[in-house]
């Protein structure tokens, strides 16, 4: 029995202990910082007493004689005994012989050491570790303490569970009060002035984390309450922990939220009360967004929103019984709590704001968040259906009414279509959905609505969305709020009819549903002249936007898939063409937009059709797919020519891109006979490839010399280096000698075509490079006079072999042709420099001609017999000759100082 009663006592006395060990521990501490401040000036005094007469007086001279060191203040105290003030000294200066340190300046001593500054930081450290930490670590200590002297108490056996749980609820109670007393206390004796002097928060803290675990051990642990009444103790305590919360700060609402909304974890049952959990988490979530409104913390009111939205998911998740029902239940709460605490200038909502505030549209669209996921799970059902349109309607005239609420509207356009997607249609009469007989209705099916229904809720909400749209828009002042009606009204009938045609049509043409869509874009364009003609241009600009989205969907309804592309293209000249018609803001990058849109489709369908884009040559898929697009861009930065802004030069960029596109994609369905996936490639392509980016890059080099624009001047090299490699690739992979292929007639064959046409456009693009870009001429002329003698010698095989050729299969004339053949090139490019003044072709007819020479020297010596052998040097010898005998002559006459009779 005494060792009970010891016990008790302690557990009794142990939390008074704390309290007063507190309360006295800040009454000393407030005396000591007391004296020693009287201390401090006191030592001034004398300080200032001992000092000469004339340096005393100095101390009155100007700051330019000798500057002052004027002694710390003491700092501020709250004293209880509020004693009498003490005069400040009088201002002294340091001695006049007082040396100077080196690299200082000579206004002061040095500060080797200042007591009053040394004081002040010793000062705020004991405030941080006395006032703050230590009540932080004190408060922990306090809850374990009394979690091992319960433990202490359950390892001996000393009193029994219920005893057990009354003792920790008696605690809990005794730092409860204490909390509050302390809190009374605290602001009867001025001690608010301590910084961070958190004691009764931290004392509340822990008597309600202490609350919880009674509660909760006398239902886990010892079974001592049902799982009823454990539910409804836990959900009180948590509560009330909210409501204690407007005395004594944020943490202890974070606290009691989280406690309350844990409390069905924590509570099980094998018969779980879906109603039940949907109460409890509406009163929590009341008493929260009560708090957070009352103190102003806008994170609680998140808080709060994300758990109901948390919790109105997991009865989802988890299939609870009635949790359909409940969790739509939730929604519609978050929606009518919003409403009368969230929303500025409505009901007991902050005060009026135009401003968007993002509170209250998170608060509407976490609620027709859980709503629409209600629906969805209770398969379209007639009540969760009914309770999302309420919640729809709800979101719609709270956005009304609030105009800081407009773009929780926005949630509205997105979520209503997507229940259209989830719809189930009955069966068609006659189809056989289900085995019929003893078995039917074994296999649950899913629930089915009629397409009048289907037609009521897609058609009435849309048109509600759009008239909502355009009022708001009209009656809105100010523009961002005008502009999310906009996006509501244009949104929200755009995703109604293309969830209803993805569901009626299965993405098939459909004249009634294009016509439905042109429609749309007629009622989108009325809206858009309206908004402009009211000084409405932002908004103005979102509904032409749905107009000429709405045009392009006309067009894909009622044509084949492949138009989609071609149809989005023209739709952003389209744009380009209204916008400078009526120059709204944001048509241009809207116009953009459509272009990037485009070029997304390609890269997820580059077919534009499907697998195959047709067998016909030129005449395909891919010439509508690529060469509109490209024509569209071009014509779409045409019309934008006035700013040269990101708009234009994206129209540009992807008119460019598709136009190469379009060669790339037709060369290879030329090439593989339709097939533009299949692997491999062979001379004739890429010849053709190195042809025709050659020539694109020529046409650009030349507009960029006319324009002087360097987006011309980078797709001009970028599509140069296309075709450097496409021609390099003629030389490696797809080598006749390697590849063994035909290469077609005697001239017109593919050896044109892959060497001798790109090598005459390697010239003339380097002739169109400016002089400062030398090295890109340089580089020009050398691949040209690479794929020349690649071309000739080729060619010289061509003539002795056939159509195929082999390297093994090389005879002795062959062999001498190339060296004639590569003399008659090196006169060719020494001519034309000479004719052209190209000083970079006169060198390189020199290196054809040491090419030749160490040929003919190392190669033809060796392999050629005979009478070929002679001829072989002759004619080397002759051609160098007379080139010498050319080169010196022309250049003579070219000279300025040359007479004719020298």
């Amino acid at each position: 029995m005494d060792e009970w009663v010891l016990l008790i006592l302690a557990v009794l006395a142990f939390p008074a202990m704390v309290i007063v060990s507190f309360v006295l521990s800040l009454t000393h501490r407030s005396r000591i910082r007391v004296l020693e401040a009287r201390v401090a000036a006191l030592e001034m005094q004398a300080l200032g007493a001992m000092m000469p007469g004339p340096q005393a007086a100095g101390a009155a001279a100007p700051p330019e004689a000798a500057p002052t060191l004027a002694p710390a203040a003491p700092p501020a105290v709250a004293d209880v005994s509020r004693p009498p003030p003490i005069p400040d000294p009088p201002a002294t200066s340091p001695p006049i012989h007082a040396p100077v340190t080196p690299g200082r300046a000579a206004d002061g001593p040095p500060p080797a050491f200042d007591p009053a500054r040394l004081k002040e930081r010793l000062s705020g450290f004991e405030e941080k570790v006395g006032a703050r930490w230590a009540v932080w670590v004190g408060g922990i200590a306090l809850a374990l303490g009394g979690v091992f002297l319960v433990r202490f108490a359950v390892e001996q056996d000393l009193i029994g569970p219920a005893a057990r749980v009354g003792l920790g609820l008696a605690l809990a109670v005794l730092l409860l009060a204490g909390g509050e007393w302390l809190r009374r206390h605290d602001r009867r004796d001025d001690f608010a002035g301590l910084p961070a002097a958190h004691v009764p928060s931290v004392l509340t803290a822990a008597g309600t984390m202490t609350a919880f675990g009674s509660v909760f051990a006398a239902y886990e642990l010892y079974h001592l309450v049902s799982p009823q009444l454990a539910f409804l103790l836990l959900a009180l305590v948590g509560i009330a922990t909210l409501l204690a919360a407007l005395l004594h700060g944020p943490a202890l609402a974070a606290l009691g939220f989280v406690g309350a909304a844990v409390t069905p974890f924590l509570v099980t049952t094998s018969e779980p009360d879906a109603w039940g959990v949907a109460l409890l988490i509406a009163v929590v979530a009341a008493s929260a967004l009560g708090v957070a409104r009352v103190r102003r913390w806008v994170w609680l009111a998140l808080l709060a929103i994300a758990g109901v939205v948390a919790w109105g998911l997991t009865l989802l998740a988890f299939e609870v019984p009635q949790g359909v029902a409940a969790s739509g239940g939730l929604g519609l709460v978050l929606l009518a709590l919003t409403a009368a605490l969230l929303a500025p200038g409505l009901l007991w909502g902050p005060p009026a704001d135009e401003r968007p505030d993002p509170v209250s549209s998170a608060g509407a669209i976490g609620g027709l968040a859980v709503a629409a996921a209600a629906a969805v799970a209770g398969h379209l059902e007639a009540m969760p259906l009914a309770v999302f349109v309420v919640a729809c309607l709800g979101v719609l005239a709270l956005s009304w009414r609030v105009g800081a609420a407009t773009f929780a509207a926005v949630a509205v356009a997105v979520l209503a279509p997507a229940l259209l997607t989830q719809w189930v249609f009955p069966p068609e009469p006659g189809a056989a959905v289900a085995p019929g007989g003893p078995v039917a209705g074994v296999v649950p099916e899913p629930v089915r609505l009629s397409l009048g229904h289907f037609m009521a809720y897609g058609f009435g909400l849309g048109v509600l969305l759009l008239g909502l749209g355009f009022a708001g828009s009209r009656r809105s002042r100010r523009g961002l709020l005008a502009v999310g009606w906009a996006v509501a009204g244009s949104l929200g009938p755009v995703l109604m009819l293309v969830a209803a045609y993805g569901k009626l049509a299965g993405f098939d043409r459909n004249l009634p549903f294009a016509a439905l869509a042109l429609a749309l874009a007629f009622a989108f364009t009325l809206a858009a002249e309206r908004l402009t003609g009211a000084g409405r241009r932002h908004a103005a600009t979102v509904f032409a936007a749905g107009a000429v989205v709405s045009l392009c969907l006309a067009l894909t309804f009622a044509l084949e898939k492949g138009w989609l592309t071609v149809s989005l293209a023209l739709a952003a000249l389209g744009v380009a063409w209204v916008s400078t018609r009526r120059p709204l803001p944001g048509l241009r990058r809207f116009s953009a937009g459509l272009a990037l849109v485009v070029l997304a489709r390609i890269i997820w369908l580059p077919t534009i059709a499907g697998v195959s884009p047709g067998a016909t040559p030129l005449f395909n898929w891919l010439l509508w797919g690529y060469g509109v697009p490209a024509a569209a861009f071009a014509g779409a930065a045409f019309l934008l020519r006035d700013r040269d802004d990101w708009s234009r030069r994206v129209h540009e960029c992807l008119a460019l891109v598709f136009a190469v596109l379009l060669a790339a994609f037709q060369v290879r369905h030329l090439a593989h006979g339709g097939d533009v996936y299949a692997p491999g490639t062979r001379l004739f392509e890429s010849g053709l490839m190195a042809s025709i980016y050659g020539a694109y890059a020529v046409g650009l080099a030349r507009l960029a010399a006319v324009t002087g624009r360097g987006l011309y001047r980078i797709f001009c090299d970028l599509v140069a280096v296309l075709a450097g490699l496409s021609a390099m690739a003629g030389l490696t992979g797809n080598n006749p000698f390697q590849t063994g292929g035909s290469v077609g007639g005697p001239v017109f064959n593919d050896l044109l075509l892959a060497y001798a046409l790109p090598a005459a456009l390697a010239l003339g693009f380097a002739a169109l490079q400016p002089p400062e870009r030398g090295k890109v001429r340089i580089a020009a002329q050398a691949l040209a006079v690479l794929l020349g003698l690649a071309y000739l010698a080729f060619e010289v095989s061509r003539l002795f072999q056939g159509p195929v050729l082999r390297a093994d299969a090389i005879t002795s004339a062959e062999w001498y042709a190339y060296s004639a053949a590569w003399l008659v090139f090196g006169i060719l490019l020494l001519g034309l420099g000479l004719w052209r003044g190209a000083r970079t072709l006169r060198l390189a007819s020199a290196a054809v001609m040491v090419v030749t020479v160490l040929k003919v020297f190392l190669s033809d010596m060796a392999d050629l017999e005979g009478v070929l052998r002679a001829v072989s040097f002759i004619g080397l010898g002759l051609v160098l000759v007379a080139m010498g005998w050319l080169y010196q002559r022309l250049l003579g006459r070219s000279r300025p100082g040359s007479q004719a009779g020298a």
